[in-house]
């Protein structure tokens, strides 16, 4: 599951929303890789044992991955767009 077609300014103010709510940075894209900000940023974020990852790139704006129960919390909240990824081929 991930959240879809969230623009770039969206974006921006629900990272800052979910850091203000308590939400802790754990992995951030490098500050100084060339294209931080110009082709592509990524933040994971922790809280309550649950994981998000916003991933943005400048084709495709912001694409929020991470636990169901964060991700249908984050979608009712904020009415965003939910979409199921189907797996990668099974546990074998």
């Amino acid at each position: 599951m991930k959240v879809i077609d969230l623009d770039t300014e969206t974006g921006n103010q629900l990272l800052e929303a979910l850091m203000s709510e308590g939400w802790k940075k754990v992995k951030e894209y490098p500050s100084l890789a060339f294209d931080k900000g110009i082709d592509f940023d990524s933040f994971t974020l922790r809280k309550d044992g649950l994981e998000l990852v916003l991933e943005w790139t400048n084709w495709a704006e912001w694409e929020i991955r991470g636990d169901d129960a964060a991700l249908e919390a984050l979608a009712d909240r904020y009415a965003l767009k939910v979409r199921e990824e189907r797996g990668t081929g099974g546990d074998s």
